[in-house]
């Protein structure tokens, strides 16, 4: 029960946070049956959150044990799912020892068991394989107790039809309130053929990376990443059909599809083991860079490229956008009133000695939440105090709609504030904006002859 109460309402959270969260490939997720999903690990509790609302069915976690020492939070967790994991690296920093002492195979036997118990009941478990949240620009060494556990679940305990399904969490910017985010599942492993065949710990765990990897982004280094990002998130805006303000912009599927694409290229272009294609292929990374920099120094979106800068489409944008203002402006603004304190105060402890970036959301999300539940139990006791239980309960249910549209509409007015920047700056300069075209149509013949080359053998 409390599960089924509970999963709206962090949706409603994840929502007023990110500004998208995009699923691909969802089906296959089995909707009954024993099944393991395997999810890689950036984003610390934001990331169990995702996968809980995402799913359509419901799941149960694994989190480590060392979050159960205080009974009033073990028994929230017991009640929604979780299964403790007992780490050895947990254990000795617990004990005060430097190094983790060695495995104890009964330590996690309760554990397994539960879990067991979990497959055995048809249900499904969540788990993160590389053991803790990082902010690495790849996937960390895979852990070996999910196969470990599925082992012990077919051998032992005789649970047949395990899948386990690998699932990869995207996020534009983890950090930053009103990014996006992308929750790719990837091809389900069946274990019974497998076990029936003899596969060890080490190789179902070699499959489970191999799998999890094709779902992720990784990078040699956070160089790489960010080399990366800025030259395929620009060249998918160059490759993209201009979209609408609504829109905002192409689909975070589509950007990974195309870094994947890039790295690729890269990858192969850099195994030729030659000087002057190397030199084309920095030259080309550096010309796309160059590119972007000098859009950005003049405030130009690269997806507003190609916008019409013709005074008749100029004015049936204004028309628009001002009418959806006399309409949305209102209400946004009455979610602003309602929500600004707490949320700015939630946003700012946030924020407070941060030392890494799967820290910011997480902070945000639970003291958010638990702040922004308090104002509504005091605003809506002002309300029923002043003006009676009817205008209270009319004041409640319009917080949760308000803070959303606001939240909305202020995502539609920023891409639109990048939209009118991009036409003033054509209407004023019109070669500008040919000559921009121009550069752009030469780094998309450019990228597409780097991509053949690549395929040559």
């Amino acid at each position: 029960m409390l599960y089924e109460l509970l999963k709206p309402v962090v949706g409603v959270a994840l929502h007023w946070y990110y500004r998208s969260i995009l699923t691909e490939g969802i089906e296959r997720i089995p909707k009954d049956g024993p099944v393991f999903l395997a999810v890689n690990h950036p984003n610390a509790l934001v990331d169990a959150l995702v996968v809980g609302f995402a799913v359509p069915r419901r799941v149960r976690f694994t989190a480590k044990a060392t979050i159960f020492a205080n009974p009033l939070v073990a028994r929230f967790l017991h009640t929604v799912g979780v299964v403790p994991l007992r780490r050895a690296s947990d254990e000795s920093k617990a004990a005060g020892s430097s190094s983790a002492s060695p495995a104890d195979a009964e330590r996690n036997a309760a554990s397994f068991e539960a879990v067991a118990d979990a497959l055995a009941d048809q249900g499904a478990i969540v788990i993160f394989p590389e053991g803790k949240s990082h902010d690495l620009p790849q996937l960390a060494p895979l852990r070996t107790g999910l196969a470990r556990m599925t082992l012990q679940a077919y051998q032992a305990h005789g649970v047949r039809g395990v899948r386990i399904v690998p699932i990869g969490l995207l996020f534009e910017r983890k950090e930053a309130p009103r990014s996006r985010v992308l929750i790719q599942v990837g091809e389900p492993i069946h274990v019974d053929p497998l076990v029936d065949a003899g596969v060890s710990v080490a190789t179902l765990t070699q499959l489970v990376t191999a799998r999890l990897a094709a779902v992720t982004l990784n990078f040699d280094s956070a160089s790489d990443a960010e080399r990366l990002q800025r030259v395929g998130g620009t060249l998918s805006a160059l490759l993209e059909p201009t979209p609408s303000v609504a829109e905002g912009t192409p689909s975070l599927g589509r950007v990974l599809e195309l870094l994947h694409r890039l790295d690729r290229v890269h990858s192969a272009l850099q195994a030729r083991d030659d000087v002057e294609l190397q030199a084309r292929l920095d030259d080309f990374e550096a010309r796309v860079r160059a590119f972007r920099t000098r859009l950005d120094t003049r405030g130009i979106d690269p997806h507003d490229l190609a916008i019409s800068a013709h005074a008749s489409d100029g004015l049936r944008f204004a028309i628009r956008e001002a009418t959806l203002a006399l309409i949305a402006a209102p209400i946004g603004l009455w979610g602003r009133l309602t929500h600004y304190v707490p949320i700015q105060f939630a946003r700012r402890l946030a924020l407070r000695n941060v030392q890494a970036l799967d820290e910011p959301a997480m902070r945000t999300l639970v003291v958010g939440l638990v702040l922004v539940l308090a104002a509504y139990v005091v605003q809506t006791a002002l309300v029923a105090s002043l003006a009676g239980g009817w205008w209270a309960l009319a004041f409640f249910m319009t917080l949760v709609p308000s803070a959303s549209s606001d939240l909305r509409y202020g995502d539609r007015t920023r891409r639109a504030r990048d939209r009118a920047r991009a036409y003033f700056a054509f209407r004023r300069d019109p070669a500008l904006q040919g000559a921009l075209l121009a550069e752009a149509d030469a780094i998309r013949q450019d990228a597409f002859a780097l991509e053949r080359l690549a395929a040559e053998q």
